[in-house]
């Protein structure tokens, strides 16, 4: 509970995948403003039937543009060893993965913001809400 509390706090970016109107994948980007440059964790969550579709890519890129937009140096993930899914992930986005005795951690680097990078949020957010005027 407690962590769901946290989740829209000051220095957290929340971007959710929904299909229908339901929620179907989450991706949260927190600690960006803790230091400059930023080094940033991010967690993801596709429910698992909704899996192996593109969500988790779509979050991905999504998410990274946004870590670009803001400055963010490094971005840092966390998965166990066997969750196969988030390190060909990471490993697609050109994470560079570190293996532990039961974990992985994936780091990114965003390279700096261009003019394109900030275009592509702004047209992902009007996308995302121009279907509430188009039904």
């Amino acid at each position: 509970m407690n962590y769901a509390k946290n989740i829209l706090r000051y220095d957290s970016i929340v971007c959710g995948a929904f299909i229908d109107g339901h929620l179907k994948g989450l991706v949260e980007l927190n600690g960006l403003f803790h230091a400059w440059p930023s080094t940033t964790e991010a967690a993801f969550c596709v429910e698992t039937e909704w899996q192996n579709i593109g969500i988790g890519d779509a979050l991905f890129e999504h998410i990274l543009i946004i870590a670009r937009n803001r400055g963010v140096r490094t971005i840092q993930m966390v998965c166990l060893k066997e969750n196969m899914q988030m390190r060909h992930l990471a490993a697609k986005h050109n994470a560079r993965l570190v293996f532990d005795a039961d974990a992985v951690e994936a780091v990114l680097h965003p390279s700096w913001p261009t003019p394109g990078s900030v275009v592509k949020e702004i047209l992902a957010g009007t996308r995302e809400y121009s279907h509430l005027f188009f039904r």
